[in-house]
């Protein structure tokens, strides 16, 4: 009897065991092979074993010791009303969550996780001093539906709205929004951790045979360095997509009063339940391609949702300009469009188009520069500046096409902001009770021309900078003070 009851105040209101080992160091898993190769070759001799790995076992235990330590002192209850939290050392630091302030709550579980029956949970409120989520817990299957039949009680016998895209527009989705450079991050660390393990000798013979293997299939003459650089990018590319394809498999958007619950995921499956009140704003997003083809993207910020590693905020991963508005009415009803009622002028492409020209005149420059310094390096350096220009190029190109997307409107409590960072076309409607401060900047050309840029400050769980460019100051100035926004203009 007494045992029972000791097991159950260990286990009782503490995270899955599971957890314990994910408080241990990266590398535990690996101090614990020789150790167990050893214990083997000894035929299991315990007393000899500890007289020669004495303080490897040693260091090991104290690892576990001190993981089994932080599991057990970190302790949770839910609640009707709120979820409260023990944490830090000793279990000292308490905290309460109402569910009220909740903003979304985030599960996810992984392979690992499923053989062992838990789920990770991240929870999130308004709070933006947090880095990361508010709370993180990995939680036995009866402690995730406890708290999940809780959040969505309040909507049980409410109408649901759902949208589940096409597989069709998930591929197109991970194929335009895959980054290589993640995917040649991660590639680069594998090469560099294959080169220590297999010998320089080895790596140069396959990255020899692997170049002329490509050489002769295009058939073209190229220096290895520029066939190895292009298989980095093309591979670490298609990882990407593998990624982002993988993650967003089988998802689907369901309304259901109050709350908006988004699945997806195919190895790891992810659930996300968002508060519809606690979405600061909606992001419709566009790369050059996609509005050629007249498809875009949607996006919302709200604490928590899409704060994971190499995750996107998406509410929406792909639909035609042509259903958006329905999609969005159903998804988002109190939502309001507003219209632009500031906008930029083609004469003003100037502006839009000089920081891509500059960037694009500067590299062959500096190409130059590099041929005669290092004049047996030209191949090389001529390659890598044929390979610059073309993103160059292609942002010079996408900074003209904004000239006729950007500008500003108001309407109702909301405001429109329609702008291109980078590569990357953004309508983002916003409540104006969200916006902190207006303020305006002008470049030498912008003062010949009596034009400015915007920066507009919103509040979210971090503050975030939304640059407007090239407006006429006049109008500028008319278009804010009509919302009670002065600019202070000499």
């Amino acid at each position: 009897m007494l045992e029972n009851h000791l097991f159950s105040y260990i286990f009782k209101s503490r995270q899955h065991p599971v957890k314990i080992f994910t408080y241990t160091t990266s590398g535990f898993w690996l101090l614990l092979i020789p150790l167990a190769r050893k214990l083997y070759r000894l035929s299991f001799d315990v007393a000899e074993w500890f007289r020669g790995d004495w303080l490897d076992i040693i260091i090991i235990s104290l690892i576990f010791g001190f993981a089994f330590l932080r599991w057990f002192f970190i302790t949770f209850s839910i609640d009707d009303d709120c979820i409260r939290t023990g944490t830090g050392y000793l279990g000292l630091l308490k905290s309460k969550f109402n569910y009220n302030n909740i903003c979304s709550v985030t599960c996810s579980q992984g392979p690992f996780y499923r053989f062992f029956g838990c789920y990770k949970v991240c929870i999130d409120t308004n709070a933006d001093f947090m880095r990361g989520h508010d709370v993180t817990l990995t939680l036995k299957k009866s402690d995730f539906r406890h708290l999940t039949n809780i959040l969505k009680e309040k909507n049980i016998g409410k109408v649901k709205y759902s949208y589940t895209p096409k597989r069709v527009h998930l591929i197109i989705f991970s194929f335009l929004f895959s980054s290589t450079l993640s995917g040649v991050i991660l590639l680069s660390t594998l090469l560099i951790q294959a080169s220590r393990i297999i010998g320089r000798q080895l790596e140069q013979k396959y990255l020899t045979i692997v170049n002329d293997r490509i050489q002769n299939f295009l058939t073209i003459n190229l220096p290895p360095i520029a066939v190895a650089a292009a298989s980095i990018i093309v591979v670490g590319w298609l990882y990407s997509l593998a990624v982002n394809l993988l993650r967003h498999w089988n998802f689907t958007t369901v309304r259901q009063g109050d709350s908006i619950i988004i699945k997806s995921g195919f190895i790891t499956n992810r659930e996300s339940v968002i508060m519809r009140n606690k979405i600061y704003s909606v992001d419709i997003r566009q790369n050059f391609f996609m509005r050629m083809f007249h498809i875009c993207s949607v996006n919302i910020d709200c604490a928590g949702y899409g704060k994971g590693r190499r995750q996107i905020a998406v509410l929406l991963p792909v639909t035609t300009n042509r259903e958006i508005n329905n999609s969005l009415k159903i998804l988002l009803p109190d939502r309001i469009n507003p219209h632009n009622k500031l906008k930029s002028r083609f004469r003003d492409f100037i502006g839009f188009t000089t920081p891509p020209f500059l960037l694009g005149i500067s590299i062959p420059i500096l190409a130059y520069i590099l041929w005669r310094i290092f004049p047996e390096w030209l191949v090389i350096i001529r390659f890598v500046a044929f390979i610059a220009e073309i993103p160059v190029f292609w942002l010079f190109v996408v900074k003209f096409a904004s000239i006729f997307t950007t500008g500003v409107g108001f309407e109702d409590g909301y405001a429109v902001l329609n702008y291109c960072k980078l590569y990357q076309f953004h309508k983002v409607t916003i409540p104006t009770s969200q916006i902190t401060r207006i303020d305006y900047y002008q470049t030498i050309i912008q003062k010949w021309s009596k034009n400015c840029s915007l920066r507009i400050y919103t509040y979210s769980e971090n503050v975030k900078c939304h640059k407007v460019k090239n407006f006429p100051l006049k109008q500028a100035k008319k278009l804010l003070e009509s919302q009670d926004y002065y600019l202070d203009v000499s």
